[in-house]
């Protein structure tokens, strides 16, 4: 990233210009943090300070920036935002700076030799990484993000409450207790 002004890959679900915004000010403000491996993450977008006045009213509540780094030289940022405040809790940074190890290992791969472009060398590590091990990191971020609300991600991903538990126990993961952050609204 020093070599260039620009992020040059973008794999997302949507990018918009707050997100562009969000990262433009990160990397401005927070470059050395980013470059030395250090996530950024805004908890209550609304009241961080960090961010420029005009970033806090708009955008997803909360993201973090995380950096991918391989061979200690900053090769990606990993963009990640929830629809609620606190939407990631301390395993689930940890998560994510996993996540953005293999995001800088897909992105510098060129084994063959052959140059190719870092879309390119993405779409080979994905296709090379067994479906299992993306299965299970995608559960334990969908997990996390939803403060292990275990009938909230079964709706997200189109699966039973009990699929959930029998691929939580098929990887060997320990269902966490996690205090909820969202006050729940009494009903008459």
């Amino acid at each position: 990233m020093r070599d260039e002004a620009r992020i040059s890959l973008f794999a997302s679900r949507a990018i918009d210009q707050d997100v562009l915004d969000a990262l433009e000010t990160v990397w401005s403000k927070h470059q050395a943090t980013l470059e030395r491996g250090e996530p950024f993450y805004v908890e209550d977008r609304s009241t961080d300070r960090r961010l420029a006045k005009n970033l806090r009213a708009k955008g997803a509540p909360s993201f973090a920036v995380v950096p991918a780094l391989e061979g200690g030289k900053l090769v990606a940022l990993v963009y990640i935002d929830g629809r609620t405040r606190r939407f990631c809790a301390d395993q689930g940074v940890v998560r994510l700076v996993k996540l953005a190890r293999i995001v800088g290992k897909a992105v510098t791969d060129d084994r063959d030799g052959v140059g190719r472009t870092p879309r390119e060398a993405l779409e080979d590590y994905l296709e090379r990484t067994p479906s299992k091990d993306l299965e299970r990191e995608k559960l334990l971020l969908l997990l996390n993000r939803n403060e292990w609300n275990i009938a909230r991600v079964s709706r997200l991903m189109g699966v039973t409450r009990r699929t959930i538990y029998l691929r939580l126990a098929r990887f060997g993961v320990v269902r966490q207790k996690v205090r909820k952050t969202i006050p729940r609204t009494a009903r008459a």
